[in-house]
């Protein structure tokens, strides 16, 4: 209920008390009271009564801001209040709104404060200028984003090529280590397996069963796949190297290269009878030039294989083979049965095979590595000019000197007792190994003591031997 109490002290003065109960009933039906009172200051009692307002204009100003807010919180009826003036009903305000209304000790203040609180601010139009300031701030955002989405499109390229140009760089190097060891195979471990032996179907077809002795001794050796069997090049045989080398392209790429060399040495087999007969007939000189203008590799040795036993005076045979040997680079070499023909073929194979690897170790130091480790004998060199006793003598004691452990006097006890090595290998190799061992052994040198068993086992190897395998130990 809402009460109203005069307390002037005529009829003429009044002032409203307002006193409101409001009941809020929640959702499980229970009553709560708030009740809150506005009331002047006491001493208005106690002091000099005023005039009487003569107007009341702020106060309906006041109800004016509070109808208005009124209306506009009636659009959201959320929580809601029932407010009366003295007879009159004002209609529902939010609870919430209520409760922001604060207390003051006169009735101007209240109004005043009602009527702010029930205005909102109004949204200020934006100028020309400023909306153009923000469109220029959002494109200026976009460009940024666009530029950040930009770059780290950049960024993830270039990771991407970088990861593809180290992909590249492994798979070249790998490529160049794969040709690097094929070639350094080629010359070192599996030369043989690089180098051909070329037979003219003409050679094969002269001697019965020298193809299949030839495929027997490569496939021991393992060098089967060498031989090549081939009809243009009649009585000729040559050998050919397979090349490996490395060259770059044009996108800086190393890639393999591969080539076949003909090395610079060929061979003839011809019958020795056929042999003696160009040599009886003085045609010996243009048969060579014929052979060597069919080979037409520079200069080259051209080897003439004698199949049989040569009817040739050996003096003549002799002055004949220094004379064209140092004319045209030819030298002959007799062969009686079809395994040495064979086996010769396999021998100058894998002779010409490490030869690549022997260029290599025979360069200067500076050029290669491998001169630096050769192993050189430094040793004193003999006389030329003597008698050949002399002569003999002194190259007998330098080989003698390069038995391990021999003493000088040692040395010269045995020279004493073989002054000829020639005379000495005509002697012991008649003689028994036992006595030949006990007459040097028993030697006895200038300082006393004899030669002994041991250093005369190595001097009786150095005279027998007949093979020039045996090691001297």
């Amino acid at each position: 209920m809402d009460d109203a109490i005069y307390l002037s002290d005529d009829d003429g003065d009044e002032c409203i008390l307002i006193e409101e109960t409001t009941v809020v009933t929640t959702r499980k039906s229970q009553e709560k009271t708030c009740s809150t009172s506005y009331s002047l200051v006491d001493s208005v009692n106690n002091r000099p009564r005023s005039n009487p307002i003569t107007s009341k204009d702020w106060l309906e100003e006041g109800l004016d801001e509070l109808d208005k807010l009124i209306q506009e919180k009636r659009k959201n009826n959320g929580n809601s209040a029932s407010w009366s003036i003295g007879n009159g009903n004002i209609g529902d305000i939010d609870m919430m709104d209520y409760g922001r209304i604060p207390s003051t000790s006169s009735s101007s203040g209240y109004a005043t404060s009602s009527g702010n609180i029930g205005n909102k601010p109004e949204k200020r139009k934006l100028t020309e200028d400023e909306k153009d300031n923000q469109r220029e701030m959002k494109e200026n955002a976009k460009r940024a984003r666009e530029a950040e989405k930009e770059k780290k499109a950049i960024e993830k390229d270039q990771k991407k090529g970088e990861m593809l140009k180290k992909r590249e760089e492994k798979e070249r190097e790998k490529e160049t280590r794969k040709i690097e060891r094929e070639i350094s195979a080629a010359i070192n471990s599996k030369c043989e397996q690089y180098t051909y032996c070329h037979i003219g179907k003409t050679v094969m077809n002269n001697f019965p069963g020298l193809e299949a002795e030839i495929r027997i001794l490569y496939a021991e050796r393992k060098i089967d796949n060498q031989l090549k069997i081939e009809n243009n090049l009649g009585t000729r045989i040559e050998w050919r190297r397979k090349c490996i080398e490395m060259k770059e392209d044009e996108d800086g790429r190393n890639e393999r290269f591969e080539y076949m060399s003909t090395q610079n040495l060929f061979a003839i087999v011809v019958l020795a009878s056929t042999l003696k007969d160009v040599i009886n007939s003085n045609s010996f000189e243009d048969f060579i030039i014929e052979q060597r203008a069919g080979f037409q590799n520079g200069r080259c040795t051209m080897l003439i294989i004698s199949f049989g036993k040569l009817d040739i005076q050996k003096k003549r045979l002799h002055k004949m083979s220094l004379e064209i040997y140092e004319t045209h680079r030819v030298q002959i070499v007799q062969i009686e049965t079809i395994n040495e023909l064979a086996l010769l073929t396999a021998q100058y194979l894998r002779s010409l095979a490490r030869r690549e690897k022997k260029k290599m170790d025979d360069k200067e130091p500076g050029e290669s590595s491998g001169g630096s480790h050769k192993l050189q004998y430094l040793g004193e060199k003999g006389i030329v000019i003597g008698s050949r006793n002399e002569i003999v003598s002194d190259w007998w004691s330098k080989m003698l000197s390069t038995i391990d452990r021999l003493s000088d006097a040692q040395r010269r006890a045995i020279l004493g007792l073989i002054p000829d090595p020639i005379s000495g290998i005509d002697k012991y190799s008649k003689m028994d190994y036992s006595l030949a061992i006990q007459e040097i052994g028993d030697l006895v040198a200038e300082n006393g003591r004899k030669v002994g068993p041991v250093m005369a086992h190595r001097v009786l190897t150095m005279l027998t031997d007949e093979t020039g395998n045996s090691i001297v130990e």
